[in-house]
């Protein structure tokens, strides 16, 4: 039993050594979720000021971990939607039961939390490079188009601006289930941390198992 106990650690330890890709979102496919009060919590207030399509209620499911961003899109007048799907896989969802479904005429994002930025790896602790890319994957259905992206912070958690690019920078999405595949990289060595955010536009986009690798 030691002996393969021991073999066990070993391969483990050579997985970190040659650096194993992690998926770093913490609810990449929305099956987990929470209950929130649309009509009282932020930043759900302040997208049905502006008049976004969202269920109304005191115990409304939302997906853990992914928040709208008030200041980004969901303009009044741009018939701008945020819903949490419940369906069949292959057909409402991609993969298990939930997915999300964002809509713009214009602009609107989601977050999911942060992660941090090294320029070396950690062993032990997946993190993003910040030196080269890291790739980042996104099954979508619908119409208009899709982008993947980073907001990106210092290592005191401020803002540092236009510090991460996507290549592909946007995806124009089909009414059939997709995976579109690019890279984020970030361009400036104070970046520290990174939020990711999944944008919509000039239609409406469903979402689904949402991956960001780190190493």
């Amino acid at each position: 039993m030691k002996k393969i106990l021991l073999v066990l650690v070993c391969v483990a330890m050579a997985g970190w050594a040659i650096g194993a890709e992690v998926n770093l979102v913490k609810n990449p496919g929305f099956e987990e979720e929470i209950k929130v009060n649309t009509e009282q919590q932020q930043p759900f207030v302040n997208l049905l000021s502006r008049f976004v399509d969202l269920e109304q209620g005191e115990f409304v499911s939302m997906p853990t971990g992914w928040t709208p961003n008030p200041s980004d899109g969901w303009l009044k007048g741009q018939a701008s939607s945020l819903r949490y799907v419940t369906g069949e896989p292959g057909k409402e969802v991609f993969a298990g039961k939930r997915a999300l479904s964002i809509g713009s005429k214009n602009h609107a994002a989601v977050m999911d939390g942060s992660n941090f930025v090294e320029p070396e790896r950690i062993p032990g602790k997946p993190t993003l490079k910040l030196n080269g890319p890291n790739k980042f994957s996104i099954y979508a259905k619908g119409t208009g188009r899709v982008s993947v992206f980073a907001y990106t912070y210092d290592k005191r958690g401020l803002n540092v601006y236009g510090k991460a690019k996507s290549t592909p920078d946007k995806f124009i999405v089909t009414d059939t289930w997709t995976k579109y595949e690019g890279t984020i990289e970030f361009t400036g060595p104070e970046v520290g941390s990174c939020i990711l955010v999944v944008a919509a536009g000039d239609g409406t986009v469903t979402v689904d198992d949402v991956a960001l690798y780190g190493e």
